[in-house]
């Protein structure tokens, strides 16, 4: 029973580890999803985006030439929140801060 146990604690902390890490690759995502389209469209706001393994949130704000896009990526039970602010010089993006939000 005791060796049932342990599996069985190993495998959720496996399974949430997992999840996490899906999270946090959803949340980047949603960053890469906003450098893509606000080019195009630079009154993009938000978007939502569905995938097998989760979903992931986008919120863009402009604030004096910088676009602050905040992603938050959910697998599971898990959820990872990223903010990176971003300028665009001569048609390349331009990081200037990336942190990731609890």
């Amino acid at each position: 029973m005791e060796s049932y146990l342990k599996a069985n604690t190993e495998y959720r902390m496996v399974k949430r580890e997992t999840q996490s890490r899906q999270a946090l690759y959803l949340a980047e995502g949603g960053i890469e999803w906003a450098k893509a389209h606000l080019p195009a469209n630079p009154g993009l706001r938000r978007g939502n985006l569905s995938f097998d393994t989760g979903q992931v949130d986008i919120v863009i704000e402009l604030s004096g030439g910088e676009y602050k896009v905040t992603s938050k990526g959910l697998a599971g039970l898990a959820v990872r929140k990223i903010e990176e602010r971003l300028q665009m010089d001569n048609g390349t993006w331009v990081i200037i801060s990336y942190q990731e939000l609890h």
